[in-house]
């Protein structure tokens, strides 16, 4: 199995570059975008005068995936205890949850909550525009589950966090389809949603182990024809597959982002960012530009598709400027080099700085 560093910190890096470069056009029509910046829209990151890109919530509940995943990982090793990804990383939730300035709910027991290194990052704690379902499922005190979803929403805050999945049960990619759909219904019930989040999963297993991004796709979308209330997302995720073959060749412009759709629900933030990393897989720069620069969702399809992209081409081929001017860039290579190493010491010699670090509860 293929598992390369520089495509994980690429991966996560990519992402956080995407999401910086979106959150300031997110609420802004295609029209705005390019009487505000000019013909072409947003270039390079634009919120701070320094010239300096921040990421949002997307890429701060990415960050936190990957510590459930992590810790679930630890634990499975070290204690021999496996099957925990999803309690454990709800509780990850929990904890960017608290970074959003609400403490957990006082009906979930969560032993050594404040435990672990990414909490006590003080550069997240900071809201930037969390979505309002997923702070809602949390502050409940109630894990939902996919028989026992806890709303109907279908909000793209399902699908943004979880190329983590893919790159850490890429062992199983049909397994990371099936924990994807889980940790996406922890917060989000639809079906659009958590399936959404399934293929995304899926899609970076496979790639983990080698296979290109079509071919990916293509066996995601036959794995998701197995699970009840597939057809929203299966016929969102094929609309971008005819838009790449129909526009093979050519620059897309915002009017074929848009006919997918605004992003601002699991699916249609899925498709475009599949259209955008198909179309430019080796261009991360074309990709996330055109990923942004939309009436849309503009930095979870940034993030998406950075995670695609990013992955696809490494964090050596991401632009410079866009590494060195993103805000708390550490952290986020920090995570990319974490998930390429998944666990450190096993059940006879415990690693106690990793434990210490991705403690397994």
């Amino acid at each position: 199995m293929r598992k390369n560093l520089d495509q994980f910190i690429g991966c996560i890096m990519g992402g956080a570059i995407g999401d910086a470069l979106g959150a300031p056009v997110e609420f802004m029509s295609a029209e705005e975008i390019f009487a505000r910046y000019g013909q072409r829209g947003v270039q390079q990151y634009v919120e701070h005068e320094d010239g300096l890109g921040e990421f949002t919530d997307d890429t701060q509940m990415l960050l936190f995936t990957a510590e459930g995943l992590l810790r679930a990982w630890q634990r499975s090793v070290a204690k021999g205890i496996g099957g925990a990804e999803v309690s454990i990383t709800w509780h990850s939730y929990l904890r960017w949850l608290k970074t959003q300035g609400y403490e957990k709910p006082a009906v979930v027991d969560t032993y050594g909550f404040e435990d672990g290194w990414l909490l006590r990052r003080r550069e997240l704690h900071k809201q930037r525009a969390p979505g309002n379902t997923c702070l809602a499922a949390l502050r409940s005190g109630k894990m939902g589950t996919v028989k026992e979803p806890i709303n109907n929403s279908k909000g793209c805050g399902t699908v943004m966090r979880i190329a983590p999945v893919g790159l850490t049960i890429a062992h199983d990619p049909e397994l990371a389809f099936i924990k994807g759909m889980e940790l996406s219904a922890i917060t989000h019930g639809h079906p659009s949603g958590y399936l959404s989040a399934g293929v995304l999963a899926m899609i970076f297993a496979l790639m983990v182990q080698g296979d290109s991004l079509a071919f990916a796709i293509d066996k995601s979308l036959n794995v998701l024809q197995r699970f009840v209330g597939h057809q929203e997302t299966q016929t969102a995720v094929l609309n971008a597959i005819e838009l790449h073959k129909r526009f093979e060749g050519e620059d897309l412009s915002y009017t074929e982002i848009e006919s997918l759709g605004g992003a601002w629900v699991a699916e249609e933030a899925l498709a475009i960012s599949l259209l955008c990393a198909l179309h430019y897989p080796n261009n991360f720069e074309k990709a996330v530009l055109t990923a942004v620069n939309h009436s849309g969702d503009s930095d979870s399809t940034g993030a998406i598709t950075g995670n695609l992209v990013g992955f696809i081409v490494g964090e050596q081929r991401l632009p410079d400027a866009w590494k060195r001017k993103l805000m708390y860039a550490d952290l986020v290579r920090q995570v990319g080099e974490d998930l390429h190493t998944g666990v450190k010491g096993g059940s006879f010699d415990i690693d106690d700085e990793w434990w210490n670090k991705y403690p397994g509860y």
